[in-house]
């Protein structure tokens, strides 16, 4: 029996919050295993039997935990702080329940849920997955480096999703994991591609009709926060001559939704929020766009995005995509369809824009 610890699970059909820690599930039992999750999340009754939810942890949906750990609010970041600790504490005590039920156990995110399973279950064979924003939660944390060696020494084997989260760990740490005693790779967090799959002439010309896209469309996806850079992508828009500008449309949810709605209305650009798309929505609405965009941007703290799986998706979509030199992202760079854009500026972005859809300037 393997046991996989996460704070985002799918919470019902379709649904994309930590849809990368099911993919990876289903090819665990696809490879003959027994498994058990213990998600954050209230219990739902979409939930298989296999799924075991952690009630407090809607900390790790929405608007994410990363972005309300560092609220800019002292009371909403120690309320958030405050929940995090209940969580973790809650985690630890059903980890330990299910101890002597598993033969080995995975993670994803490795705060809280690897420093949870290496405190509760030190000699246990433990794949830790590092996706991004976990690392720079725990870079935050008292005695981070001393914490990352701790994890190491629990002889873990750490799955970076790109070389720079597994260079990042090693800086934070002060040595290598394989000096420190654990084992580590690079490896991309999977998508169902099943959905995401080359698009055709015919595919595009459906889904076209069917979301009513009559004009040149960019799509960008995913938590509407700062990190995501939508509004520089709406500032590059906004640049383009009015009759040359696309209709933008943003799938998800969070805190910046109404100050995106409020920054498109004073620029003129139709921009259309459909909120939180499901797999088969997001991957329609990629069969029909006619560019996606990542403006991802390094924050201030020095946060920024470790792989992220839509622009993945979206270039096995077969959808032309432009993305900022940022992270992870910088990884991908020569791959088909890809163009990247060494800074996260308006002006930059918006000459990509306008080369990518062969419009004015």
């Amino acid at each position: 029996m393997i046991g996989v610890v996460t704070t985002s699970y799918p919470r019902f059909a379709d649904d994309s919050a930590g849809v990368f820690v099911q993919q990876r599930v289903r090819a665990l039992v696809a490879q003959g295993h027994m498994v058990e999750i213990l998600a954050a999340g209230n219990s739902l009754r979409s939930d298989s039997g296999m799924v075991t939810r952690i009630a407090g942890g809607n900390l790790f949906y929405s608007g994410g935990a990363p972005e309300a750990l560092e609220d800019d609010r002292l009371l909403g970041r120690l309320a958030s702080w405050g929940e995090a600790v209940v969580f973790s504490l809650a985690m630890l005590g059903r980890i330990a329940e299910r101890a002597r039920r598993w033969d080995e156990v995975e993670s994803h995110w490795v705060v809280p849920c690897g420093l949870a399973v290496a405190a509760a279950l030190p000699g246990l064979a433990h794949r830790a997955h590092v996706h991004g924003g976990d690392l720079h939660l725990l870079s935050r944390l008292p005695w981070a480096d001393s914490l990352a060696r701790v994890l190491c020494r629990s002889r873990v084997e750490l799955v970076f999703a790109s070389a720079g989260l597994r260079d990042g760990f090693s800086v934070l740490a002060g040595a290598t994991p394989e000096s420190l005693g654990a084992a580590s790779r690079v490896e991309a967090a999977p998508f169902d591609r099943s959905l995401f799959f080359p698009r055709t002439d015919e595919d595009r010309q459906k889904a076209r009709a069917q979301l009513g896209f009559d004009r040149p469309t960019v799509l960008g996806a995913g938590r509407l926060v700062s990190i995501k850079g939508f509004d520089i992508l709406l500032a590059a828009v906004g640049k383009l001559p009015p009759d040359s500008r696309p209709v933008v449309v943003i799938a998800g949810q969070g805190p910046e939704k109404e100050r995106l709605a409020r920054q498109a209305r004073a620029a003129a650009i139709d921009l259309r929020l459909p909120g939180l798309l499901g797999q088969r929505a997001l991957a329609r609405n990629m069969a029909a766009a006619d560019l996606f965009v990542h403006a991802c941007r390094t924050l201030v703290s020095g946060r920024s995005e470790g792989m992220p799986l839509v622009v993945r998706e979206a270039l096995a979509r077969g959808l032309p995509v432009i993305a900022s030199a940022s992270g992870g992202i910088v990884e991908l760079r020569g791959e088909v369809g890809l163009t990247l854009v060494e800074a996260a500026d308006a002006d930059t972005l918006a000459t990509a824009i306008a080369r990518a859809l062969c419009v004015d300037r």
